[in-house]
C-alpha cells in the first residue's frame, strides 16, 4: 500500500472518530453540552489524531483547525452551523411575567430589543442575560418618560395658544381632541415608564432570578479573535527570535560565537563534550532547536570521523547535542514554541511571567540538567579517544551589516532581560530585531522564504483550540463537572507533567503543548476562583507542562534533533531510548521540585 492510500485512510478514520463525538451520550455523563460545545470536543480529537498519525504535516493541521474553527465554530461560520444564542423563549417567558398586565406595544418592543442586544453580545451567560434584561428595560422607561415629557411640553404650548371661537366649533374640536390626545400619550407613556421601572426590580427578585439562571446559551467563537491568533503578540516575540536566528546564521555569529565559547573546553573529549552541549543549549535559547542541532553536527561530522568504529564515545557525541538542542530551548520563551503557548495562556489569565523572570528559573534548569546528561553519557557512552580538536575556520565579520546584527542580537537580549525593569514587556521588545533588520536589509525577502513560518502556523492553530475551549465556555462547563477545587494543587502539577511527557515522547512537542495548555490553563483557572490554588500554582502547573513538553526525547521520532542525529547512523535507538527515558523522567522530577519550591518562596507573588 503506498503512503497516498495509508494517508487517505488515516484521514477516513479520524474524521470517522471525530464524527462519532456527535453521537456521544454526554448527558449521560454528567455534561449538559450543546451542539457548538459538541463540535468543539469533536475539533479537539480530529486535531489530536492528526497531530498523532500525521496524514499531512503538523502545521497543515493547525491551519485546517482555524479554517474549521471560523467555518462551522464562529460568528461568522455558515448559516446551517449557527445555533440560536439563547433560549429566545425563556427570556421572552421572563418578560411576560416581569411585565404583566403592562402595555403590551412596549412589551413587545422590549422583546425585540433585548433579542437584538443578545445576538450581538460575544460572551453570554445567566448574569449577561439579566444586565441586558436590567438595561433594556430601564431604557425603555426613560424612553417612556421622554416621550411624555414631549407629550406634556406639547400639551403645556396647545394651552398657551389663543383659545378657539365659538364661531369656529370645528377649531374647538380639533384643538379639544388633540389636547385629550396629548393628555393620553402623556399618561400611557408615564405608565409604561413605572411598568418597566418596576419590571427592572423584579429581574433581581428570588424566583426570577432562578429563572435568568436557567436560560439556555450558546457562545460561539468570534471571527476576529479567532483570525488574531495569526498576529497574536506572541507569534510576534517568536518571529522575533527568527530574524535574529536568520541573521546570526547569515552573518555567521553562530558559527564564530561557538569557536570562541568551545576554546576554554580543552582537547579532553569529555571536556570538548560538555562544551559542545553548553554550546548548543546556548544557541536553542535563541535559535531552533532543529537548526541548532543541524549546524552543531556539521561542526561535528568531521570529529566523528576521528573515532574508531569500537569506541562507543561516537554515539555519545552524536547523542549530546539533540539532548542539548532539546533541554536549551527550556530556557527562554523564545526557546522552543511549548513556552510560548504556556505564556499566552498564563497571559490569558492575567498571569504575567517577564522574559527576564523566565530566564531566572530556565536557564539554571538548563544548566543543571546538560551537567546531568554531559554525566550520563559519559557514563553510559564510555569515550576511548584520547584527545580531539575542532576546527572550524572563520572570523567575526567586520561589515556594517554584520556589526548591526552584532549590535541588536545584544540589545535584544539584554531588553529582554530588564524589561520588566523599564516597563517593556518580551512581546513589544520582539519587534526591534524585526524593524532594524528589515530596514537595513540585514534579513531580505529571500531570507523571509527561508524562515520556519510552518512553526508560526503550527502555534497558530493550538491557541486557535485554546479559544474554542474559552469562547464556547467548553472549559468551565467541563471544569465545572470535575471536583477540581477538592484536589490537591501539587498532584495535579505531578499528573500533568507525566501525562504531557508522555504524550510528547510519541507526538510533536508543540502539538503536545497546543492540546494540554488550555485544558491545564482552565483547569487552573477553575481552581483559582475556588481558592485551592495560588496564582503561582497555576505559573507553576503551566511552566511544569512547558517543561515536560520539551524533555520528551526518548525516541528517534520525538524530536527533529533526534531525528537527525539519528540519521547520522552512529545512534542505535536502544540507546537513545534509554538516555533519553533517563533524562527526561529525572528533568520532569526536576521541574516539578523546581516549581514547588518557586512557588513556595514566593518567586512568583509579582507575575500577576
Amino acid at each position: 500500500m503506498n503512503s497516498v492510500k495509508k494517508n487517505f485512510i488515516k484521514i477516513l478514520v479520524v474524521l470517522l472518530i471525530s464524527a462519532s463525538m456527535f453521537a456521544i451520550p454526554f448527558q449521560s455523563m454528567g455534561l449538559d453540552l450543546n451542539l457548538l460545545q459538541t463540535g468543539v470536543i469533536a475539533l479537539f480529537v480530529m486535531a489530536a489524531l492528526m497531530w498523532i498519525l500525521e496524514p499531512i504535516p503538523i502545521w497543515s493541521t493547525s491551519v485546517l483547525v482555524i479554517a474549521l474553527s471560523l467555518l462551522c465554530l464562529s460568528n461568522k461560520a455558515f448559516p446551517i452551523f449557527k445555533p440560536d444564542r439563547y433560549d429566545a423563549a425563556a427570556v421572552n417567558a421572563i418578560i411576560d411575567e416581569v411585565c404583566a398586565g403592562g402595555d403590551q406595544e412596549a412589551i413587545a418592543t422590549l422583546k425585540q430589543n433585548v433579542k437584538s442586544r443578545l445576538t450581538k453580545k460575544a460572551k453570554l451567560d445567566a448574569e449577561e442575560v439579566r444586565l441586558t434584561l436590567t438595561q433594556q428595560t430601564h431604557e425603555s422607561a426613560e424612553r417612556a418618560m421622554t416621550r411624555a415629557a414631549k407629550a406634556q411640553k406639547a400639551l403645556a404650548e396647545l394651552a398657551a395658544q389663543p383659545a378657539a371661537t365659538p364661531a369656529d366649533p370645528a377649531a374647538a374640536a380639533a384643538q379639544q381632541d388633540k389636547a385629550a390626545a396629548l393628555t393620553a400619550e402623556a399618561e400611557r407613556m408615564n405608565a409604561i415608564a413605572r411598568q418597566m421601572t418596576a419590571a427592572a426590580d423584579k429581574l433581581y427578585t428570588d424566583a426570577v432570578s432562578a429563572k435568568i439562571k436557567s436560560v439556555e446559551v450558546t457562545n460561539t467563537m468570534q471571527q476576529k479573535s479567532t483570525m488574531a491568533t495569526f498576529a497574536d503578540p506572541i507569534i510576534i516575540l517568536f518571529l522575533g527570535g527568527f530574524f535574529l536566528a536568520a541573521a546570526a546564521t547569515k552573518f555567521r555569529l553562530d558559527i564564530n560565537l561557538a569557536k570562541v565559547l568551545l576554546k576554554p573546553f580543552g582537547k579532553d573529549p569529555k571536556y570538548v563534550m560538555l562544551g559542545l552541549m553548553c554550546v548548543t543549549a546556548l544557541f536553542s535559547m535563541f535559535m531552533s532547536n532543529t537548526a541548532t542541532a543541524a549546524m552543531m553536527l556539521a561542526i561535528l561530522s568531521p570529529v566523528l570521523a576521528l573515532f574508531s568504529p569500537n569506541d562507543r564515545g561516537r554515539a555519545a557525541f552524536a547523542l549530546c547535542i539533540p539532548i542539548a538542542a532539546n533541554i536549551g530551548g527550556i530556557g527562554t520563551p523564545i526557546g522552543t514554541p511549548p513556552n510560548a503557548i504556556a505564556l499566552k495562556a498564563m497571559q490569558d489569565m492575567g498571569l504575567n511571567v517577564t522574559f527576564g523572570k523566565w530566564m531566572c528559573f530556565g536557564i539554571p534548569f538548563v544548566i543543571v540538567m546538560v551537567f546531568i546528561a554531559w554525566l550520563l553519557l559519559v557514563k553510559l557512552f564510555p569515550i576511548q579517544q584520547k584527545e580531539i580538536e575542532l576546527k572550524m575556520g572563520g572570523k567575526f565579520l567586520k561589515t556594517p551589516k554584520a556589526i548591526i546584527v552584532y549590535a541588536t542580537f545584544a540589545i535584544t537580549v539584554i531588553l529582554w532581560v530588564i524589561g520588566d525593569q523599564i516597563g517593556l514587556d518580551s512581546n513589544t521588545i520582539a519587534i526591534v530585531p524585526i524593524a532594524v533588520f528589515a530596514v537595513t536589509q540585514v534579513i531580505t525577502k529571500d531570507d523571509l522564504r527561508q524562515m520556519s513560518w510552518e512553526t508560526l502556523w503550527l502555534v497558530a492553530g493550538g491557541f486557535a483550540l485554546g479559544l474554542a475551549l474559552q469562547d464556547t465556555n467548553l472549559a468551565s462547563t467541563l471544569i465545572n463537572a470535575i471536583p477540581f477545587a477538592s484536589w490537591d494543587s501539587n498532584l495535579l502539577l505531578i499528573g500533568a507533567s507525566f501525562i504531557c511527557l508522555f504524550m510528547a515522547t510519541f507526538m510533536s512537542h508543540t502539538a503536545t503543548a497546543s492540546l494540554l495548555m488550555p485544558i491545564m490553563g482552565a483547569v487552573a483557572g477553575s481552581m483559582m476562583s475556588g481558592g485551592s490554588m495560588e496564582p503561582a500554582g497555576a505559573i507553576g502547573l503551566l511552566c511544569s507542562v512547558a517543561f515536560a513538553s520539551s524533555l520528551g526525547m526518548a525516541l528517534p521520532i520525538s524530536t527533529p534533533p533526534n531525528a537527525l542525529a539519528y540519521a547520522t547512523g552512529l545512534v542505535e535507538s536502544k540507546g537513545m531510548a534509554i538516555t533519553g527515558t533517563i533524562l527526561c523522567i529525572i528533568g520532569v522530577i526536576l521541574s516539578i521540585a523546581l516549581m514547588i519550591f518557586l512557588g513556595s518562596i514566593g518567586f512568583f507573588a509579582t507575575a500577576s
